[in-house]
């Protein structure tokens, strides 16, 4: 599985993505638009109600998208943590419940309101792999 790395000289941009054991491929996004989808169907069903729309502008509600709490929080912080965060404290009102993949999908639809890149290869479930990945929009 491919791990996306995010750096360009002072900037924050996506330039390139390592392989778990350090092989280079190409850049292709970090998860595909069906993953963000299932993501979305997912929010929609388990978070919204607590965090908002992802479009949404509640700073009350801690929303994910255009908050810049939000942003401060992560950037820079790895998709591993966010990952790590999401599985082991959401739901609020189900802590824990959530399955890797279903993870995998909610971090891909934050990317997603984000505006990170789609590819043709979705992000992985697997948190050893996303501790390498920056949060970095």
């Amino acid at each position: 599985m491919r791990a996306f790395l995010l750096a360009a000289g002072g900037a924050l941009a996506l330039t390139g993505v390592v392989a778990a054991g350090g092989q280079s491929a190409t850049v292709d996004g970090l998860y595909t638009p069906a993953q963000a989808d299932r993501g979305g169907a997912l929010y929609a069903d388990q978070c919204v109600s607590c965090h908002g729309g992802l479009r949404a502008f509640v700073p009350e509600m801690a929303a994910l998208l255009g908050d810049h709490t939000f942003r401060n929080r992560w950037e820079g912080r790895s998709l591993g943590e966010l990952f790590g965060l999401i599985q082991e404290e959401m739901p609020q009102d189900a802590p824990g419940t959530l399955s890797n993949d279903e993870t995998a999908s909610l971090v891909a639809h934050i990317l997603a309101g984000n505006r990170f890149p789609a590819g043709d290869t979705a992000l992985s479930s697997d948190i050893e792999t996303l501790l390498e990945i920056p949060f970095a929009p």
